[in-house]
């Protein structure tokens, strides 16, 4: 039985420090092929001078630096914003030296691997927790306002909706407009094996 999720059954653990490692789990070697997991945290603080620097901290309140180093910076780390969740494709920590101590971060070179979801760590936690309680009561395709029998989906990230009227006035006064992008993330990643 795989591990992850799929269409209709929602599994995603955000707490598994394999998929979602913390600082304290962060794996020591590159992913193998076929290997990979997520490094994520909400922006605290932007500290970036000549380029783009962001303290981030993580699902055990440890805050860490992640610089951009791309061929453009600035532009790579616009999404880039206090209080929003900066992810890390299959992130590995450097070591920095700074006023004679250590501390270890993220050096982004390829922006491919780097994405930032529009929310915070607690809402973040709390449409996963939503997303896995509607699994476990059978809700996961009745409508999202209504809890009717759903017949349409939100074309971003599949939300069921028994009409059109229901899904514009959740997107209008349900919050569904916000959430919508990281919904989207959460399903992409239940479905995911991540090796």
């Amino acid at each position: 039985m795989p591990s992850h999720g799929t269409e209709t059954e929602y599994k995603l653990n955000l707490e598994d420090t394999m998929d979602f490692p913390d600082s304290a789990h962060v794996p020591a070697a590159p992913p193998k092929p076929g290997e990979s997991w997520i490094i994520f945290g909400e922006i605290v603080r932007d500290n970036s001078s000549t380029c783009p620097v962001f303290i981030i901290k993580d699902k055990i309140d440890d805050d860490f630096p992640v610089v951009f180093h791309t061929k453009n910076p600035v532009q790579d780390a616009t999404a880039c914003k206090i209080g929003h969740i900066l992810c890390i494709t299959s992130g590995m920590r450097v070591p920095f030296s700074r006023d004679g101590g250590s501390l270890s971060g993220y050096v982004i070179t390829d922006p491919s691997t780097v994405f930032v979801l529009p929310c915070s760590m607690a809402q973040l936690r709390a449409l996963n927790k939503c997303l896995r309680d509607k699994n476990d009561r059978g809700e996961m395709d009745l409508c999202n306002s209504c809890k009717k029998a759903s017949t349409e989906r939100c074309s971003k990230c599949q939300t069921p909706y028994c009409s059109r009227e229901c899904q514009a006035a959740d997107w209008k006064e349900g919050g569904h407009r916000k959430e919508c992008p990281v919904i989207a993330r959460l399903h992409i990643w239940n479905r995911t094996d991540w090796g």
